[in-house]
């Protein structure tokens, strides 16, 4: 059950690490933005809107993880969405990063992080679930 709680309290950081950038000014997100190789996020207000919308929803996604690492095994089929939404977050970062053309640096992190957390909370849950010692 170690292994299933570090996985769920890193995927819970990795996803608070977004709310300081609602607060952030927008000249601070685009000069971040350009150190991946993004040239300009539109600095209209509908996509001010969005991102900073984005930062937020992902705060509440950690919000989630941290429920889950609490008590991981109280919540079973959250758990597994929980593992999925990762896994599922990690393909379509790979998969729209490659079509869109986005330098490799703006969306490995998130597609390898993605991949690799959600089957770890998969496996180390399924292990968790059923007894394995390897865990206890």
């Amino acid at each position: 059950m170690k292994g299933l709680k570090i996985a769920l309290w890193v995927t819970a950081i990795g996803c608070l690490t977004s709310v300081p950038f609602i607060f952030l000014p927008w000249a601070v997100v685009e000069s971040i933005g350009s150190w991946f190789g993004v040239e300009s996020f539109l600095g209209e207000p509908i996509a001010i809107y969005f991102f900073k919308v984005v930062f937020g929803v992902f705060g509440l996604i950690g919000v989630f993880f941290i429920i889950l690492a609490r008590n991981p095994l109280k919540y079973g089929s959250m758990l597994n969405l929980g593992a999925f939404g990762l896994i599922l977050f990690g393909l379509m970062a790979f998969i729209f990063g490659l079509s869109i053309g986005l330098p490799l640096i703006v969306y490995l992190g998130d597609g390898l992080s993605g991949l690799v957390l959600g089957l770890a909370i998969l496996i180390f849950s399924f292990k968790a679930s059923t007894g394995s010692e390897e865990l206890k």
